[in-house]
C-alpha cells in the first residue's frame, strides 16, 4: 500500500474533516433526551457525533402551538470550531408557509392553518457537521375557541346601567381572558373608557354617561394566551338615563321673569341619581343682587336626552328644562309660567379651583341690559394667576351706540379653592365693574355682573398663549352668530365668509332678522384688520361694521359695532370647509334657540334626528313662549342646500295644536376629523320672528 492510500484510510476511519472544514460522514450519531421536569419547554434532546465530537442540543422536544402564533426553540452546537446552527422544518431549511417558518434564532411561526398531518418536525443541525441534528415534534393546533353571551344587547347610557357578560375559552393553555370595548373601525381598548363605556375583569360592562357617536359599541372577550381568538357582542346604547347627568357643573342663565330681566351664574353637583347638591349661585335681577346663595334641588332625564332641573332657591324661575349635548354640556331653558330664560351648564375641572384658574390673557363676552337698553361688552384682560388683573381692552355697545377700545387699567380677583367661585373687578378710566364667576377650567369661567347699574352675564375663555396676532391670524372660512336675547330677542344675524389672511373678505353670505324685517341670503364682501393684541375690526359691504377679539385658535368673540341694528354679540368660529352639504348633518342633535313667537320671547330646547340625506326623521322639543309652555312637541323636517354654497336651509314642522312651519338658514361649523358636523348655527328666516341658536351633535 502506498503512502496516499494509507492516508485515505486513516481519514475515513477517523472521520476527519476535509480541508474545507466539513466533517466526514458518521454512522454513530448518539442522541439522548431529557424529560421535562416542570413543563414541556424544559425537555431537551442532544445528539453527538462521537467521531468529530460535535454535539447539538434542542429544546423543547415536544410542544403544541396554535396556528398563527409563535414559539421559541433553543439550540446549541458545541465541540467544533463554531456554534452555527441550521434550522429546518420538515427538513426544509427555514420552513415554508405550509408547515411553518423558523428564523435563524430558532423562533418558529406556525402556519395560518394546521397542515395534514398536524405534527411537523423542527430540527437544529450543526453547520460544521450536517450529520448532527436534534429534532423536536411540533403539533399545530387550531386556535382556541372563545364564546360570549349574550351576543347582542341594548341598554341606556349612564354609568349606573350595567350588564354582566360571560365567556368561555377552550383549546388554550389556560381559560384566562381579557375584556375590551371598542367601536367599529377603531382599535379596541382594554377595559374600555369613559366615551365607550368600561368593563371590568369579570365582564361587567358599564354604559358611558351619554351615547357614543353612532350609539353602538363592541364588547370583546379575548383569550389571554392567544389574543387572536376572541368573541364579540354588539351593544346598542339606546338613549339617556338619570345617571347620564352627574358631576360638578357651572351654569349661566338669563331671561325675563315677572319682575324684569335677571342674570344668574352658579354651580351644582348632580349625583347621578336625580339629586342636586352643593348648589351655589349669584343672581342679579331687577329687585337686587343676591351673592353666594346656596341651594339644593332635583333633576330627571328622559331617554331622548331632555330633562328637568328643580332649584330650591326661592327665585323665579325655579324649574328649568334642558337637553344633554353630552356628558359635559347641557342647554337650559326656563320652564315655568314666570317668564323665559336660556343658558347652559358645563362640566367643571375641580383641579383648576384657586387663583391659578385665571392665568394668562382671557377674552370675554358679557351681554345684558343697562336700564331699558341692551348692552354688549367684549374684550380681553390679563390675569397673573395670583389675584391681579394688569391690563386689557373693552368694546362696549349700548343701544347701538358703540364705545370702542376702552382701556382696562387694572383689577383684582379671588377664587375659592373649595367651591371654584370667584369675584373680580375690572377697572376702566370711566367705571369699575364687579363680577362673580364660577371656574369651568383653567381656560374658561361663567361670569355674572354684580353691579346694579347694569345686568350682564357671559363667559371668558383663554386666548392662545404666546400667539402673535396680525391679519394672517384670520385666514380661512369662518361662520358667525350674533343676537341679543337678553334685551328682548328682536335681532339675530348669522353668516359666513372667507378671509384671505391679508385683510380681505370674500364669499360672504348672511341672514338678518331684525324687529320684523327679514334680510335673507345677502351676499357681501369686505375688509378686516387685526392688531397685535388680537383685537380686530371688519367691515361688510352695506355699512355693517364689527369688532372681534381672537381667543383660542379658530375662535373669537364678535360684536356688531354700527347703529344699523340693536346691540348684538356672539361667536366667530373657524370652518374647515365652507360648502354646505346634506351629509354634514347626520345623527342626533340637541337643539337650543332663543327668539320671538309673536310678541312674546320664546326659548326652545329639544332633540332632532337627521340621517344625512335631507330628512329630519323625528324629534321632540320643549317650548316656552312668554310663560306659555308647550312640552314634548313632536317635530319632523327637511334640510337642503341653498343658492349660496356656504348656506343651507332647514324646515321644521310642528303638528297640532301648534300647527307651525318654521324656516331657518343654517351654517355648519365642521371639522374633517369629526364629520358629521358637531355644531350647526341656526337663524330663523320667517319674517317678524327673529330667533337664533345652534344644533349640537349628540351621537
Amino acid at each position: 500500500m502506498n503512502r496516499l492510500s494509507l492516508i485515505a484510510l486513516l481519514v475515513a476511519a477517523l472521520g476527519m474533516a476535509s480541508c474545507h472544514g466539513t466533517p466526514a460522514a458518521s454512522t454513530a450519531i448518539v442522541c439522548t433526551t431529557t424529560d421535562a421536569t416542570t413543563s414541556s419547554s424544559s425537555s431537551s434532546s442532544s445528539c453527538t457525533d462521537p467521531v468529530t465530537g460535535i454535539s447539538v442540543t434542542i429544546s423543547p422536544v415536544t410542544i403544541s402551538v396554535n396556528v398563527v402564533s409563535s414559539t421559541q426553540f433553543f439550540g446549541a452546537a458545541s465541540g467544533g470550531t463554531n456554534s452555527i446552527l441550521i434550522w429546518k422544518v420538515n427538513n426544509v431549511t427555514g420552513g415554508n408557509d405550509t408547515v411553518g417558518r423558523i428564523d435563524s434564532s430558532g423562533l418558529y411561526h406556525a402556519p395560518n392553518t394546521a397542515p395534514s398531518p398536524a405534527t411537523v418536525t423542527v430540527s437544529a443541525t450543526a453547520f460544521e457537521d450536517t450529520n448532527v441534528s436534534a429534532t423536536s415534534s411540533v403539533t399545530i393546533t387550531p386556535p382556541p375557541v372563545v364564546t360570549i353571551a349574550p351576543t347582542t344587547w341594548t341598554m341606556p347610557a349612564g354609568t349606573a346601567n350595567t350588564k354582566a357578560f360571560t365567556s368561555t375559552v377552550t383549546g388554550a393553555t389556560t381559560t384566562n381572558e381579557d375584556w375590551y370595548v371598542g367601536a367599529a373601525g377603531t382599535n379596541p381598548i382594554l377595559g374600555g373608557n369613559a366615551t365607550l363605556g368600561t368593563i371590568d375583569a369579570n365582564g361587567v360592562y358599564a354604559s358611558p354617561r351619554t351615547p357614543p357617536l353612532g350609539s353602538n359599541v363592541i364588547v370583546s372577550a379575548v383569550s389571554r394566551d392567544f389574543p387572536l381568538s376572541l368573541a364579540s357582542a354588539a351593544v346598542t346604547i339606546s338613549g339617556y338615563s338619570t345617571s347620564s347627568l352627574q358631576g360638578q357643573f357651572a351654569f349661566s342663565v338669563s331671561g325675563q321673569n315677572a319682575s324684569g330681566a335677571f342674570f344668574r351664574a352658579g354651580s351644582f353637583t348632580a349625583d347621578g341619581a336625580g339629586r342636586l347638591t352643593s348648589g351655589l349661585e349669584d343672581i342679579n335681577e331687577t329687585s337686587g343682587v343676591t351673592p353666594g346663595l346656596s341651594f339644593v334641588g332635583t333633576y330627571s332625564v328622559t331617554p331622548d336626552g331632555r330633562g328637568s332641573l328643580q332649584f330650591a332657591d326661592g327665585h323665579a324661575p325655579s324649574t328649568f328644562n334642558f337637553v344633554l349635548v353630552n356628558g359635559n354640556q347641557l342647554q337650559i331653558t326656563g320652564f315655568d309660567n314666570t317668564g323665559t330664560a336660556s343658558g347652559q351648564a358645563v362640566a367643571r375641572d375641580v383641579t383648576a379651583f384657586g387663583p391659578a384658574a385665571l392665568s394668562g390673557t382671557y377674552v370675554f363676552d358679557f351681554a345684558g341690559v343697562q336700564g331699558s337698553n341692551g348692552i354688549s361688552q367684549i374684550g380681553e384682560f390679563t390675569a397673573d394667576g395670583a389675584g391681579n388683573i394688569s391690563r386689557g381692552l373693552m368694546d362696549s355697545n349700548s343701544a347701538g351706540v358703540a364705545t370702542p377700545q376702552i382701556s382696562i387699567t387694572g383689577g383684582a380677583y379671588g377664587v375659592s379653592s373649595s367651591t371654584g367661585r370667584g369675584t373680580a373687578t375690572l377697572v376702566t378710566s370711566g367705571a369699575t365693574f364687579h363680577f362673580s364667576f364660577y371656574v369651568v377650567s383653567r381656560g374658561s369661567a361663567e361670569f355674572v355682573g354684580t353691579d346694579t347699574s347694569q345686568q350682564v352675564a357671559g363667559i371668558t375663555s383663554q386666548q392662545s398663549p404666546n400667539a402673535t396676532f396680525n391679519a394672517a391670524s384670520l385666514n380661512g372660512n369662518f361662520a358667525f352668530l350674533l343676537s341679543n336675547p337678553a334685551s328682548g330677542s328682536t335681532f339675530a344675524s348669522a353668516g359666513s365668509f372667507s378671509a384671505d389672511g391679508s385683510g380681505n373678505l370674500s364669499s360672504g353670505v348672511l341672514d338678518e332678522n331684525s324687529s320684523g324685517t327679514l334680510n335673507a341670503n345677502l351676499v357681501f364682501s369686505g375688509t378686516y384688520s387685526v392688531a397685535a393684541s388680537g383685537r380686530g375690526t371688519a367691515t361688510f359691504t352695506g355699512g355693517r361694521t364689527y369688532v372681534f377679539y381672537l381667543g383660542s385658535v379658530g375662535s373669537a368673540v364678535f360684536q356688531e359695532s354700527d347703529s344699523i341694528h340693536p346691540t348684538s354679540d356672539g361667536i366667530l368660529a373657524r370652518q374647515q370647509a365652507a360648502a354646505f352639504s346634506q351629509a354634514l348633518i347626520a345623527g342626533n342633535y340637541a337643539v337650543a334657540t332663543n327668539g320671538l313667537s309673536g310678541p312674546s320671547a320664546e326659548v326652545v330646547t329639544g332633540e332632532l334626528a337627521a340621517r344625512g340625506a335631507g330628512i329630519v326623521s323625528s324629534g321632540t322639543v320643549d317650548l316656552n313662549a312668554g310663560g306659555t309652555l308647550s312640552p314634548a312637541v313632536a317635530v319632523t323636517g327637511a334640510y337642503a342646500a341653498s343658492s349660496s354654497a356656504e348656506r343651507g336651509t332647514l324646515t321644521l314642522t310642528l303638528p297640532s295644536p301648534l300647527n307651525q312651519t318654521r324656516n331657518y338658514a343654517v351654517y355648519v361649523i365642521n371639522s374633517p376629523q369629526t364629520l358629521p358636523a358637531q355644531q350647526i348655527i341656526l337663524i330663523r328666516i320667517d319674517a317678524g320672528l327673529p330667533a337664533s341658536g345652534s344644533l349640537f351633535r349628540q351621537f
